[in-house]
């Protein structure tokens, strides 16, 4: 399906989803058929979870197929990502990112509910992922020893999941949430900040740095977790991430990071 053969008005595509006006203040997300029915389910459950706790979301109001597509109706939010805002208000990207720490620290102090095991999901990705198998064997014998939490985790908490709207910011995306520990989502989003998809010339991964920094410090004082808490689960977030990255843009930055974290906890390196 395309904006010509669209039933509703189109409004933006994504990886793995196409959003349309439905009119009445709604928008239809339609899924694109590599996605998971699991993954479509979960998320508007946890939008609807992490609305009820509180967190600032559109939470989904119901599901609609349309010409064979699976979808997720929400309640249309006004605005940008909060990337695109950024962009607009250069000189107000450290207050941005400050208010985005704060809302992922307040995030982490409600529970998971009946989300998946954000454990579970990192030993599956490292079991099924490109590391050797005497790394994949010492990291998650080494990640069932970290301690476990049962707090509400994003999974995907970048700029581009952040809307700006005139209600404040709204968190967006709810498809890789689980129950787990608030440092492993800290360290995920750290790692999208730095490594994720887009530019990578110089200037840009100077900005991505900061940024990245600068969300890690603002989340560290609004809540419980400390510099220990971030290295002991960088290690067996990054390995984790080899199953799905794609990205070749900061392939080399990525291996140094996820050495240093495998060497910091005395594991294998991977070359």
């Amino acid at each position: 399906m395309n904006e010509r053969t669209a039933p509703y008005p189109f409004i933006a595509r994504g990886a793995s989803a196409e959003l349309f006006d439905m009119g009445g203040g709604q928008v239809l997300k339609l899924f694109r058929d590599s996605v998971s029915d699991e993954m479509v389910a979960r998320e508007a459950n946890a939008s609807v979870h992490a609305a009820a706790c509180g967190v600032p979301t559109a939470a989904a109001v119901g599901r609609q197929g349309r010409d064979g597509r699976r979808g997720i109706i929400y309640p249309r939010l006004e605005g940008g990502t909060l990337m695109d805002w950024i962009r607009r208000n250069p000189m107000r990207a450290g207050w941005a990112l400050n208010q985005m720490g704060k809302i992922h620290a307040a995030m982490h102090r409600s529970d998971g509910g009946n989300l998946r095991s954000l454990k579970q999901v990192l030993a599956t990705d490292i079991a099924y992922g490109p590391a050797p198998e005497s790394l994949q064997r010492a990291a998650i014998a080494y990640l069932e020893a970290l301690p476990d939490s049962d707090a509400l985790t994003h999974g995907d908490f970048h700029l581009g999941n952040v809307m700006m709207t005139p209600q404040g910011m709204m968190v967006i995306d709810w498809s890789k949430a689980a129950a787990g520990h608030p440092a492993a989502d800290a360290v995920r989003s750290e790692m999208l900040m730095r490594f994720g998809i887009g530019p990578a010339d110089w200037v840009t991964n100077l900005w991505r740095d900061w940024a990245a920094r600068r969300l890690r410090r603002s989340h560290a004082a609004a809540s419980a977790v400390s510099v220990r808490d971030i290295d002991a689960w960088r290690p067996v977030v990054a390995l984790a991430w080899l199953r799905a990255r794609d990205a070749p843009g900061r392939t080399p930055a990525f291996m140094r990071y996820l050495d240093g974290a495998l060497k910091q906890a005395r594991l294998p390196v991977t070359r």
